[in-house]
């Protein structure tokens, strides 16, 4: 096994801001909903008087689906340090097969060369020139070996391990041993629950909806790691604003399509905040997300974007909808009608809650130009006609009958026009522009 321990040393500080106890405990909850994303065993220990916090993530079996520890970009280490840093925690990282011996790395706080020890040997290296004071020893301890001539880790673990608990007890020895692998260390891990729901407690009522932006982050942070650890995705989630002594705000927020990147989640609720105004000030701010969906996969291969151009074309119809709402943004479909004017029409965009509808193969059609005219214009007979007649007859039963030859033509400038001779009017028409 191999063990990536996160110390956060100001983690009591930076989680709650001032704020009750309980704050900066929900916080240590949703930072370890963050970490299941990386590994399956995940274990925290609370911050303690100093106010520090230690995350333990298992990475060893993680590297066959994220690739190496070290060595280039897309190293796992430094994937997991990226998405560590806009949550704003201070933080170092230790690597080690033994917890005690990635804390021990973390709290050295050395270069991240010297911070790493992937086998027993070469943690074995790296602490030995490490001083006494980093060891999670009571101090009394510290100081007797200190005093007995000691200053150097490796001088400690040389000795016999017999002789180090008759002096100091069976949990020294027993801590040294669990330090350098030889025996195991039971430690708690995290289980995701079957909902989530994930709340941020504020030390002073917040009256601005921007001031919500960066607790909301890391909220929406954990709520990735959990659909990512479960392999599951949403197409809404909640977020509720709680005010003191009134109903609380609740804004549901709707994708295109399932998702489980917090950044889309985090610009859709930045689209609804900006035009939301407070009916008080924010007390609390709590995130739900109930409905687990299967993850939507687009496939791609080596030639083309088209899955991933769809993705962004969604992703901006869910700004839209989450900026001016639902119901104002439109897409253009089709409608089952020959008349070229009334063969499409406005419809709502696909949006939350939607099912995309099946594909299905489509007939080869004629050519259409984008741009119709809103009226058709009466010109003259074109003096070339690129393609046609095409014949189209159709409205009889609804009094707009129209009888109409359209060719292909071009201008003297050059442009292509979509242009119709009238069979029942007489005379010549554009309707349509190619450019």
């Amino acid at each position: 096994m191999l063990w990536l321990c996160i110390l956060l040393p100001r983690f009591a500080l930076e989680a709650s801001a001032g704020g009750p106890p309980q704050a900066a405990q929900a916080a240590l909850e949703t930072l370890a909903l963050w970490a299941l994303q990386w590994s399956s065993q995940v274990s925290v220990r609370p911050a303690d008087a100093t106010g520090s916090a230690l995350l333990w993530l298992e990475i060893g079996a993680s590297r066959q689906l994220f690739g190496p520890l070290f060595g280039h970009d897309d190293a796992l280490c430094e994937r997991i340090a990226a998405s560590l840093a806009p949550l704003g925690f201070s933080h170092r990282m230790g690597l080690a097969p033994t917890p005690q011996g990635a804390a021990l790395l973390a709290r050295a706080d050395c270069p991240p060369h010297a911070a790493a020890a992937t086998t027993p040997s070469q943690l074995q290296q790296r602490l030995a020139p490490l001083p006494l004071g980093l060891l999670a020893l009571p101090r009394q301890h510290i100081a007797a070996l200190e005093g007995a001539g000691l200053r150097r880790i490796g001088e400690l673990l040389a000795l016999p391990m017999a002789a180090i608990a008759q002096r100091f007890g069976p949990d020294t020895s027993l801590y040294l041993r669990r330090l350098r692998g030889e025996a195991q260390e039971p430690l708690r891990m995290v289980q995701p629950p079957c909902r989530f729901a994930s709340r941020c407690e504020f030390a002073s009522p917040v009256a601005s909806t921007t001031a919500l932006l960066f607790p909301l982050q890391r909220l929406l942070a954990g709520l990735q790691g959990y659909l990512r650890s479960l392999d599951r995705a949403i197409q809404r989630y909640t977020l509720v604003l709680e005010h003191h002594r009134q109903a609380a705000t609740r804004l549901t927020i709707g994708l295109a399509r399932p998702g489980r990147d917090a950044a889309q989640f985090q610009a859709l609720a930045r689209e609804r905040l900006a035009a939301l105004v407070l009916p008080a000030p924010v007390d609390a701010l709590r995130v739900e997300a109930p409905e687990l969906l299967q993850p939507l996969v687009l496939q791609t291969d080596l030639f083309s974007h088209e899955a991933r151009q769809l993705e962004q074309l969604q992703q901006v119809l869910d700004r839209l909808a989450a900026r001016l709402g639902a119901t104002d943004v439109h897409t253009l479909r089709s409608a089952a009608d020959h008349r070229p004017e009334r063969a499409w029409g406005m419809a709502a965009a696909p949006l939350a809650g939607a099912q995309a509808a099946p594909a299905t193969a489509r007939p080869v059609m004629p050519a259409r130009p984008c741009w119709l005219l809103r009226e058709p214009q009466r010109i003259a007979m074109p003096r070339e006609l690129l393609a046609g007649p095409e014949r189209i007859e159709s409205g009889w039963w609804d009094g707009a009958d129209i009888a109409r030859d359209y060719y292909l033509a071009r201008e003297a400038s050059g442009a292509q026009l979509w242009v119709f001779h009238d069979l029942r009017g007489g005379g010549w028409h554009v309707h349509g522009l190619w450019a």
